[in-house]
């Protein structure tokens, strides 16, 4: 996560509800794509803050995380 440059622009690629994972984030970058568990997201949001960087795309995300959540673990 260190060797990501958080300044770069990003967009959110999909929110997915892996098996014996949870949640998990796809974030695109211009050079490549990661995915996020809620704990990595979760830091990400607070690195970018402290370096004064637009965090909003992650934060949709994790309120939408935070939104399905108990909706899938009832199933």
């Amino acid at each position: 996560m260190d060797d990501i440059d958080l300044s770069e622009e990003v967009e959110l690629g999909g929110i997915y509800n892996i098996p014996g994972e949870g949640f998990m984030v796809e974030l695109r970058l211009p050079r490549t794509t990661c995915l996020f568990d809620k704990q990595g997201l979760q830091y990400r949001i607070i690195k970018k803050k402290q370096q004064g960087y637009d965090a909003s795309v992650e934060e949709t995300a994790l309120a939408q995380i935070n939104n399905f959540g108990p909706v899938f673990e009832q199933w």
